[in-house]
């Protein structure tokens, strides 16, 4: 059985959960590889491929040439013609939105056209929904790792009920783009990373119908293991009678991960208890506003072990997401034996529970801040919280419930 993975790149969380799951049906002796439009890793079975239509042609020259086109507003075709249109609105109400229409045909790649099965992953900006669904004929397995594919242009659909009035237009006809090119491909199964992501795609008007099937995040937990939280605290100079937060994500300026629930509900238990607080912050912290000296900014964190000392030197793990498609970090605090505080999106609501956290609800300081001080009132097993957390999560399990969808798509 030969397996394409096909992504826009293989790198972030999308990426990683990728990459974990490539590798693990490696070591289950399945055929697999990757296609990307952008490689960042140095994995030999990870391939990337060049955009190859909608082009005046590939010398220098000429991709010269079309680069200035593109800088004076010059439209070469649809694709150029919708970015021009996203840059102007974007330049007054930025938000993450994507294309559905791409310079990439792929499906004449040498990849595509051996692979017995196609898994799609976050393929936001590089799939060409037009020429792919139109030319494809493979049974396809998508991974479903944000709203994306079931909008027009947005990734979330509280951007969407946020900034719609300024993309109405484009964003109405990207959802016909997609809707019009997936209508009448059959062998397409969906997959979704929790039970709140398929109940978003079971009532999208786009995928209504489509079989689903549920598979989390493969996260490997060899790279999370708990450390001594006595040495992880003296590595961030964090007192050993303290009790420590911990706060983890890509850019703490982005709304829907709570920080500013945190900020509050972390002043209100200060106010309540006279026990040294502090909270971790991993995260570009563009933060603006002053906070007391026991918030403790560590700014971006590329190296597992040193994440991992956070995790470990934590007492809980704060996950006050507004939205999330999976929650990642979720699982790798609770990897490092961490319990974890988190609102009830993504995957928390199906593993949080009394032997390893509480959950709390969306937007709401005070409902936080009470389930934290439950939380760090209360006695944990680190063990039984790391092996619950493996026996989901380990790209080995992960790989497993793939192969077996695979195989079962494939007759």
């Amino acid at each position: 059985m030969k397996v394409l993975h096909i992504a826009l790149t293989d790198r972030g969380g999308a990426g990683e959960g990728m990459l974990n799951q490539h590798r693990a049906l490696l070591e289950r002796g399945v055929d697999s590889k990757v296609l990307v439009g952008f490689k960042r890793t140095n994995l030999e079975t990870v391939i990337q491929t060049a955009p190859n239509q909608y082009m005046w042609g590939k010398s220098c020259a000429l991709q010269y040439l079309q680069k200035a086109a593109r800088h004076f507003g010059i439209c070469l075709n649809r694709y150029d013609q919708y970015k021009r249109k996203l840059y102007l609105i974007r330049s007054s109400h930025w938000t993450q939105y994507s294309i559905p229409v791409t310079p990439y045909d792929i499906t004449d790649h040498p990849l595509v056209q051996e692979a017995d099965v196609i898994n799609l992953h976050y393929v936001a900006d590089f799939l060409d929904y037009e020429s792919f669904f139109r030319k494809m004929r493979k049974p396809i397995v998508w991974t479903m790792r944000d709203e994306n594919p079931g909008l027009g242009g947005f990734h979330y659909t509280s951007e969407k009920e946020k900034f719609y009035p300024y993309f109405a237009a484009i964003e109405d006809e990207f959802a016909a783009i997609k809707k019009k090119a997936i209508a009448d491909y059959e062998p397409l199964h969906l997959v979704a990373l929790s039970n709140k992501m398929r109940d978003f795609f079971l009532s999208n008007e786009c995928f209504a119908g489509r079989p689903i099937t549920i598979i989390p995040n493969a996260i490997n937990a060899d790279n999370f293991r708990p450390q001594n939280r006595a040495e992880a605290r003296k590595k961030l100079g964090i007192g050993e009678n303290e009790a420590v937060i911990a706060f983890v994500c890509c850019d703490i300026r982005d709304e829907r991960k709570g920080f500013k629930e945190l900020i509050m509900a972390v002043q209100r238990m200060q106010k309540e208890s006279n026990k040294p607080l502090s909270v971790l912050c991993v995260g570009n912290n563009d933060y603006v506003g002053s906070l007391p000296s026991n918030w403790h900014f560590l700014g971006r964190i590329d190296s597992v072990d040193k994440l991992s000392s956070v995790y470990s030197a934590a007492d809980v793990f704060a996950s006050p997401s507004h939205q999330e498609s999976f929650g990642k970090t979720v699982v790798e605090a609770l990897y490092c034996g961490t319990p974890v505080v988190s609102t009830p999106v993504g995957i928390a609501p199906e593993i949080i529970s009394e032997r390893n956290g509480a959950l709390c609800p969306i937007g709401d300081s005070d409902g936080l801040a009470c389930a934290l001080q439950n939380v760090l009132t209360r006695t944990y097993d680190k063990d039984v919280i790391r092996q619950e957390a493996c026996n989901m999560f380990q790209p080995q399990v992960v790989a497993d419930k793939y192969i077996e969808l695979y195989q079962k798509i494939m007759l």
